[in-house]
């Protein structure tokens, strides 16, 4: 019987080698992991107000829409900016969340609505402008406010942004008053 010599056992040189190697693996797998979910897998958005029991605030007053997508019925109030009141609403299909804003004119468009499906958590929902030439974001409960405020949004809300107005520009020029004060003389 011809013997084969016994295996040499490994030395601490690498041993410790193959641990790194292993930790390196391991490590290497765990952050592309977290990479792919943090920018290529969709966080799924909520808009938890929605969920709450209706209150008298909630009430949209004086809109009788039943042409539009949001239903203003089940709407739940999310702030007050200056004379405009904002609301949540949910749209027309369950995946669907309306933004509806009520301003305290008397005539047939004294509110609006925008609505959009819920998507991605990290996604705005609706921007737009309202009459005073603010920007407006609605967003859903996962989304991250603070690159907007950094930026001099406002948060009204947890699901509500809006950017001020800049401040009134100043005139370059001294103002005249000419026009219709005279004086007299006795």
């Amino acid at each position: 019987m011809t013997g084969q010599p016994p295996p040499v056992p490994l030395t601490a040189f690498w041993k410790l080698m193959i641990t790194f190697a292993a930790v390196a693996g391991v490590g290497t797998c765990l952050a592309l992991g977290l990479l792919y979910v943090r920018f290529f897998l969709s966080i799924p958005g909520t808009v938890e107000v929605l969920e709450r029991q209706l209150t008298k605030q909630d009430a949209v007053p004086a809109i009788q829409d039943e042409a539009g997508e949001a239903k203003i019925g089940e709407s739940r109030f999310l702030a007050a900016y200056e004379s405009t009141n904002y609301y949540a609403a949910p749209g027309p299909l369950p995946e669907v969340v309306c933004l509806v804003a009520k301003y305290p004119y008397d005539d047939e468009y004294n509110y609006w609505e925008a609505c959009n499906s819920l998507g991605d958590g990290r996604d705005i929902l609706v921007e737009v402008q309202d009459p005073d030439d603010r920007t407006v974001v609605f967003v859903p409960d996962q989304f991250d406010h603070l690159p907007l405020e950094r930026d001099g949004w406002v948060t009204l809300h947890r699901n509500l942004l809006i950017q001020p107005l800049a401040d009134v520009q100043q005139p370059t020029q001294p103002l005249l008053r000419n026009a219709g004060h005279h004086s007299t003389v006795q």
